[in-house]
């Protein structure tokens, strides 16, 4: 029979006691870090529904910068393609759609449109830009739109998010206000860089075109305050 009154009766409940409160804590840990995830994920959902639940005439959104300080850049002056570079970031922060990729294209000059690279699950693009006016496309089924106002020295972000139903993505601009709070860093945490073989893959220049031609045309049928909501702003960059 066990000794109650033994020392080491009472070290062997102590050390029970304690094992028991570390894998008590333990647990707590991992149900607020999932918690924590899955509230990401809602207010992530909620914001894309919203996007697409928000009628045409959007209340003005802020004004890009003043035109005289950019210029397209088939006509910067050497004096901006002397400046410091600028980059530009395009972020997949989610597992959502698989290993379905976007192909990313500059298509701010004529003619055939710029391949960037192939944005995967949970991966990102950085591209190297002088400041003037972009106008990027991401292609799945579709081809989608952003523009942006590029300021020499600055790093700016967007985020190409894959929509349900369909191999389709949208490309969209992440605010000078989000990149310092807990959602930034959790994109740009959970991103890694695309290796190079994303960006020397290959890709059907002729459908990039054809698309390019199609669906611009939608994006030239939106409101100026929707073509406003996917643009970046000089300011949007860090």
């Amino acid at each position: 029979m066990t000794n109650v009154r033994s020392w080491q009766f009472w070290v062997i409940i102590a050390l029970a006691l304690a094992t028991m409160a570390c894998a008590g804590r333990r647990e707590r840990r991992e149900e607020a870090r999932e918690a924590k995830r899955e509230r990401a994920e809602q207010k992530r959902a909620e914001r894309e529904g919203r996007a697409a639940e928000r009628p045409a005439a959007a209340p003005t959104a802020p004004t890009v910068a003043p035109a005289a300080t950019l210029v397209p850049i088939s006509t910067a002056p050497t004096a901006a393609a002397a400046a410091a570079d600028s980059k530009m970031v395009f972020m997949r922060a989610t597992n959502f759609g698989g290993a379905i990729a976007a192909s990313v294209f500059d298509v701010t000059e004529p003619g055939e449109p710029k391949y960037i690279g192939t944005v995967g699950p949970s991966t990102k693009l950085s591209y190297a830009l002088k400041p003037g006016l972009y106008t990027f496309m991401a292609v799945g089924d579709t081809a989608e739109f952003m523009q942006a106002a590029i300021v020499g020295g600055r790093t700016y972000y967007a985020l190409v998010i894959p929509r349900s139903g369909a191999k389709r993505f949208t490309v969209e601009p992440v605010r000078r206000d989000e990149l310092g709070g807990t959602e930034f860093a959790g994109w740009d945490r959970g991103t890694r860089i695309a290796s190079s073989a994303a960006r020397s893959q290959a890709y059907d220049a002729a459908d990039a075109a054809d698309k390019r031609s199609r669906y611009w045309t939608q994006w030239s049928k939106k409101s100026e305050a929707q073509r406003a909501e996917l643009t970046l702003n000089a300011e949007d960059g860090r």
